[in-house]
């Protein structure tokens, strides 16, 4: 079995980070995300990459109004009353995409998917939050059930899923199952990545990640599928790429190196490496964001001619691991 590259992104504008930023202190990085999208998909479609977008159901609609009509009715309610979006609809977020390029992604999502091998999957209706405080299995589903209504509306059946802050347990898989979904992106089998709310990501945790961006603090990132009994097919992250870091360039150069270097020993041992990140990561010194990002195709264009190492989806992967299975049975 070839080595394979995943790639997937959380797309998400702003979405994603209102509970921790604004559009006065981040909305240049947001904003810049619709730069980003096109470049992105440029390469992509030049080099036949086969990437996934996990998308924040939101960002379908191309109203307020429409947001609002395909909000579930059974709701988290989060003790941190930041992380929910909904009381933000009539106070925070404008119209449509032409008044608000902050909260509205629609003629994105359209690129997205009038581009040759692009999956675009689920990041929840609502950037649901798994396992913060106040949440609960029937608003996730009901969440996720509105997810899939508003992305069949625009012609897209979801495969995927991506969990929000990675935040995940078993139910959620279960409830995920249900619903028709067929792949999960999880967390690394090591205990620096396993799925937390964010009051449990203390300083110490963010340390060893960081440490790890550079240097083997936990065991490859690279993996051979094994079934681990989940509802659903875990096409298992390896490395979150990280945004090039002006300050310190050294560090950005030696994350470069370790995200190469480990790509090798999948393409070697014929395993699957997952790369993910945000849009919004690269909106600020675009240039060089960019610059990283050609040197990673780079080495998967090598690695692809000498090993041949191949780009798949997670759909794709989940199609081909499932097909294996059967035929095992």
């Amino acid at each position: 079995m070839s080595g394979k590259l995943v790639i997937s992104l959380d797309f998400e504008l702003m979405w994603g980070v209102r509970d921790k930023r604004t559009i006065s202190d981040y909305g240049d990085a947001v904003l810049n995300v619709r730069q980003v999208v096109p470049e992105l998909l440029d390469r992509f479609a030049g080099l036949g990459i086969r990437a996934t977008w996990a998308t924040v159901g939101f960002l379908f609609c191309k109203s307020r109004d429409e947001m609002i009509d395909h909000a579930p009715s059974i709701r988290p309610a989060y003790t941190n009353l930041r992380l929910s979006p909904y009381a933000a609809l009539e106070s925070e977020v404008g119209r449509n995409e032409d008044e608000d390029p902050y909260h509205f992604g629609r003629s994105l999502i359209d690129r997205i998917k009038d581009t040759e091998g692009q999956e675009i999957a689920t990041h929840t209706y609502s950037h649901f939050c798994s396992l913060e405080d106040g949440h609960s299995c029937e608003a996730f589903e009901a969440d996720l059930e509105a997810a899939k209504s508003v992305a069949l509306e625009s012609g897209i059946s979801l495969k995927s899923i991506v969990f929000p802050r990675n935040q995940y347990a078993p139910e959620h898989l279960e409830v995920c199952r249900r619903l028709d979904l067929s792949a999960f992106r999880g967390n690394p089998d090591n205990f620096a990545y396993k799925p937390r709310k964010d009051a449990e990501i203390t300083l110490a945790v963010r340390g060893l990640r960081l440490a790890d961006a550079v240097l083997p603090a936990t065991p490859r990132a690279s993996f051979e599928f094994h079934p681990d009994g989940a509802p659903i097919t875990n096409i298992r992250a390896s490395r979150f790429l990280r945004p090039f870091m002006t300050r310190a360039q050294s560090f950005s150069e030696m994350h470069l190196v370790r995200i190469k270097r480990e790509m090798r020993v999948a393409a070697r041992r014929g395993e699957v490496y997952h790369l993910w990140w945000h849009p919004h990561n690269m909106g600020r010194d675009l240039r060089r964001n960019l610059a990283q990002l050609d040197s990673v195709l780079h080495e998967f264009r090598e690695l692809q001619d000498s090993h041949g190492f191949r780009s798949v989806s997670m759909s794709d992967l989940s199609f081909e691991i499932l097909k294996i299975q059967g035929q095992r049975v």
